[in-house]
């Protein structure tokens, strides 16, 4: 079973647009990240892998934690002008790393309502020059634009199975959809006789 280290961003400093509530009230990256790690854990223990989801400390601690992981994923998402949108997957520039990179952009570049979306390669965010092992920094869309914002907080469990899936696709094992409820009959009348 695959290791996996997840290291969701820290800082709630960086608010979600103003309009983009979560429960009705204001939201920020750290916030979702945390939530997004929680809803990617459950998504990976199913299919099978081993998950570190860890909400504590700092990237330095984080990172020296990680070695040993077979996949270091820190999750994020992007803020600029309150106008810039798009996916960005950023991704240490190794093999492996560009592999993880480009099919977790893949699978949520689509979905994204903003762009342009772009994979980017890295040796400066410690976070991907610093771990011994395959690395990508995903930042699934802007929160500081309203509409990406908003569609970052409604999409969080379908970004999360996107990223299993892409992590699944990297590992080569197979992903399990996650049971649903069957949904409730209604019972035929009773016809009088």
């Amino acid at each position: 079973m695959p290791n996996i280290y997840l290291s969701p961003e820290d800082r709630a400093s960086n608010t979600y647009a103003p309009s983009a509530l979560w429960n009705g009230k204001p939201t920020n990256e750290k916030e979702q990240m945390g939530r997004c790690a929680d809803l990617l854990e459950t998504a990976l223990t199913r299919c099978g892998f081993t998950v570190r989801n860890v909400q504590r400390g700092n990237m330095y601690d984080r990172v020296r934690e990680a070695n040993g992981a077979a996949l270091h994923i820190a999750l994020h998402t992007n803020g600029f002008n309150g106008k810039a949108s798009g996916t960005r997957v950023h991704c240490y520039p190794s093999e492996e790393s560009r592999r993880i990179g480009r099919l977790i952009q893949d699978r949520i570049a689509p979905l994204s309502p903003g762009g342009p979306d772009k994979l980017v390669e890295s040796a400066g965010l410690y976070e991907l020059r610093a771990t011994h092992m395959p690395a990508v920094l995903p930042e699934f869309g802007f929160h500081d634009e309203p509409e990406e914002a908003r569609w970052l907080i409604d999409s969080m469990p379908q970004i999360a199975e996107e990223t299993c899936k892409a992590v699944c696709d990297y590992f080569g094992m197979a992903y399990v959809a996650p049971e649903t409820e069957p949904a409730e009959t209604p019972e035929p009348p009773v016809e009088d006789t």
